[in-house]
């Protein structure tokens, strides 16, 4: 009986090895290959190949570009703040800074403008504050800033959404700072909002993709540039590839460097004197 059980356990250590031999992560597309999928993984295999010897494979270029800050300047802050530039660092790939400090007897705006002023560069500064002499929302797209009153959220048919309401306010003055503008989509965070029960039934407390790609490209003008694939091949004709570190990168490296072997002469034209 021991027999048979050890046998058994050794025949399941072999299935497993298998199973792991099979498994190909694809330098290409930096996945597994599905074992149920459309092609085989020789199939797969000798593609890379093809790609890996045409392009020297693929380098990550991260995302770049100035800071965002978020802003709770409330008296007793919250994680909302936190939660929303979690976000913002995952759909754009960007760095983003979180500050909690009253702001004390400064008005909100010049509170923001101090924020912009000392901590260059900065892109974007949203602020959430309370108060009862400002709106809900206040965005000034020419300063980059905004401006959320987290007072003017509270109440509604649920009390318990007022942070869930700052969250979409927060994201609605990065649209609008970033160039979005209204949107005429059902469910889109950018849809104009004029009751706590209207930003309430909107189910998307964020920033929907396109939009955010829409805001991206126009924070290009401030040296923003996306996370990006780029083949070695290209990076090498750019000018800025790093050393090759396999046989691809090498074989791509020699050829996009090398010396014509019939480089085109120009002769001297003396009526042109040129």
């Amino acid at each position: 009986m021991k027999k048979t059980i050890m046998l058994a356990l050794a025949a399941a250590a072999l299935f497993a090895v298998a199973d792991e031999e099979e498994e190909y992560i694809s330098p290409v597309t930096g996945q597994p290959v599905p074992k149920d999928g459309k092609f085989t993984v020789e199939q797969i295999k000798a593609r890379d190949e093809r790609v890996m010897k045409k392009t020297g494979g693929f380098l990550q270029v991260a995302a770049k570009g100035p800071l965002a800050m978020f802003v709770d300047a409330r008296e007793k802050s919250l994680l909302t703040v936190d939660e929303v530039a979690r976000l913002y660092r995952l759909g754009t790939k960007l760095d983003a800074t979180v500050v909690k400090e009253p702001r004390g007897e400064t008005s909100p705006l010049a509170f923001a403008r101090a924020k912009m002023e000392s901590d260059k560069p900065l892109m974007v500064v949203m602020v959430v504050d309370g108060g009862e002499d400002m709106p809900a929302l206040s965005v000034f797209p020419e300063e980059r800033i905004g401006l959320v009153n987290a007072d003017r959220l509270k109440g509604g048919k649920d009390p318990t959404a007022k942070e869930m309401r700052v969250s979409k306010e927060m994201w609605r003055a990065m649209g609008f700072i970033g160039g979005v503008g209204f949107s005429a989509q059902d469910n889109d965070i950018m849809q104009p909002y004029y009751t706590l029960d209207e930003i309430d039934a909107n189910r998307f407390p964020f920033i929907q993709p396109m939009n955010m790609a829409k805001m991206q490209k126009m924070w290009n003008r401030f040296g923003v540039s996306k996370e990006r694939r780029v083949p070695y091949r290209v990076a090498c004709q750019q000018g800025w590839a790093p050393a090759p570190t396999n046989d691809y990168q090498k074989a791509v490296w020699e050829e996009v460097h090398a010396v014509p072997s019939d480089p085109m002469k120009i002769e001297f034209d003396p009526k042109k004197g040129r």
